[in-house]
């Protein structure tokens, strides 16, 4: 008798699944990061030939939806974390990382979708989803926040932190030419600054580092995720990106009286690096509680 109930129950299961319909999901991954906007994005397609049309576009809906979700993932995996680790990396070594990003998944919102029908009668579904990287208007839950990087941060192993200068430094001398110049005003206490890679080739992560050389040519850490109250770290992030400085300096959280750093070079180990002289500027600008790197903003223009 009870093997009867059994069974019966599993044709139930099996009779009302969705899957049981001819819909069809497309397996090509689409999508990308965009970081100046702080989203990662992801496309899917669906299709289904049900006879009846409400119940088709429904179904090929639901498959785009599904085929959206696994392209987001795919994507998310890729992100770059630091230099040396990615997204999928934290997922494979800790379940409550892998656990907190599919939520964040599952949590995507749609920001574009279509249905139409096919010349063959099907109905051809696509629907575009994003996830934010850092904190974003429209969402309570970002990746950052899913991969608990204020934890990351502190496991981190970066250059020591820069000794403080003995005497104040003049700000560096920029070469003349038709190089735009960005002033701050140095009565003022500096709200925010922007590191200008002035077009060198880096590679856009979420915890990034930016060092400079004392006279023994030793690294030291003028910037990274151990500079930022881990509450910022965990809810905010680390850094926003532009493609420019002027885009940069339109950041709200910058403040408005924003420092513009120069990249002296990107180093092999994928850190960015700057003066000795802008460096201990900087030192300057934070001490007397102004820490504004401990608020991380910093803005990164990359391109």
């Amino acid at each position: 008798m009870k093997k009867r109930i059994v069974i019966a129950v599993l044709l139930c299961f099996f009779i009302g699944l969705p899957s049981a319909a001819p819909v069809f999901a497309q397996g090509e991954t689409k999508g990308g990061i965009n970081w100046v906007e702080g989203y990662v994005s992801a496309i899917g397609n669906g299709t289904s030939d049900r006879p009846s049309a409400g119940q088709a576009r429904l179904l090929a809906r639901r498959a785009a939806v599904v085929d959206a979700h696994r392209n987001l993932l795919e994507m998310i995996k890729g992100v770059k974390v630091d230099s040396q680790t990615t997204v999928e990396n934290f997922m494979v070594t800790q379940d409550i990382i892998k656990t907190n990003v599919s939520g964040v998944v599952k949590g995507a919102r749609i920001v574009k979708e279509s249905v139409e029908k096919m010349p063959d009668g099907s109905f051809l579904a696509t629907v575009e989803m994003h996830i934010c990287i850092n904190q974003c208007k429209d969402s309570s839950h970002s990746l950052v926040q899913a991969l608990s990087l204020d934890k990351k941060a502190d496991d981190t192993p970066v250059p020591p932190q820069l000794p403080e200068a003995v005497a104040p430094t003049e700000p560096p001398k920029e070469p003349t030419g038709p190089k735009k110049e960005y002033a701050y005003d140095t009565t003022k206490p500096v709200t925010g600054v922007v590191f200008n890679l002035e077009g060198r080739m880096f590679e856009r992560v979420i915890m990034p580092v930016v060092v400079t050389t004392g006279e023994d040519k030793n690294f030291f850490t003028v910037y990274s995720a151990k500079c930022v109250k881990p509450g910022v770290v965990r809810t905010y992030g680390v850094v926003r990106y532009a493609d420019t400085v002027d885009q940069a300096l339109k950041i709200e959280h910058l403040g408005n009286n924003v420092m513009v750093v120069s990249a002296e070079d990107i180093t092999p180990e994928k850190m960015i690096l700057i003066k000795i002289e802008s460096a201990k500027i900087i030192q300057q600008t934070t001490r007397y509680g102004n820490d504004y790197l401990g608020n991380a903003s910093v803005v990164i223009s990359a391109k």
